[in-house]
């Protein structure tokens, strides 16, 4: 009789096992280890896919660092030619800023050259009144030579048409060689080793 009573307890300690575990015990526990590992492999393809991401994005954020630093290389290199740029067109400005005012005053020397050049035929009471003028002339000279002025040589030298401009060709005299200078017509002058009026001259030819 007892054994009776244990066999119904044992069958509804298994009825009530398959009512809440869903059905065989050994078959449950079977199906919830494998449904971990599949949770498990799930939450490990997920993870491996976040890392993907991660990386992809690292590779895109490095690779716009890097395209920022060269535009931004490029612009600190057209800013620093700007610059340089700037500063010799400053420095040019300011050297030869006074050319035009010295270029308009070299009509005004050639006049002074003429009248000057005149006086050992008047009398000396004219030369004496033409001696302030003479002083004139050589201070003008002097402050036109300070800002840069320089006459260029003519007579003697060999004929060359960067600093010349040859305005007359005679014949080969004695005592001259072929494409010498013999006479200045005009004198000629540089600013600042540049040639803003090149010389008027005569030149023996053969």
């Amino acid at each position: 009789m007892n054994s009776l009573k244990e066999k119904r307890k044992t069958d509804v300690f298994v009825e009530d096992f398959d009512v809440n575990y869903g059905g065989n015990s050994e078959e449950t526990l079977a199906d919830a280890e494998l449904e971990n590992l599949e949770n498990k492999a799930n939450d490990g393809n997920a993870g491996s896919d976040a890392n993907a991401a991660n990386a992809q994005q690292s590779d895109q954020k490095d690779a716009q660092l890097a395209e920022m630093q060269e535009k931004l290389l490029r612009l600190h290199a057209d800013f620093d030619n700007f610059r340089k740029r700037t500063n010799k067109e400053k420095e040019e400005w300011y050297q030869y800023a006074s050319q035009t005012v010295i270029e308009k005053l070299l009509p005004v020397i050639d006049n002074l050259e003429r009248a000057l050049g005149s006086l050992n035929q008047q009398s000396e009471e004219v030369q004496g009144l033409f001696s302030g003028v003479a002083l004139t002339y050589r201070q003008l000279l002097e402050v036109l030579q300070k800002e840069g002025l320089e006459a260029i040589d003519a007579v003697g030298q060999e004929f060359d048409p960067v600093y010349h401009e040859a305005m007359l060709r005679v014949p080969v005299e004695a005592g001259q060689l072929d494409n010498q200078i013999v006479e200045e017509l005009r004198r000629g002058y540089v600013f600042k080793d540049k040639v803003i009026r090149a010389a008027l001259v005569k030149v023996a030819k053969n």
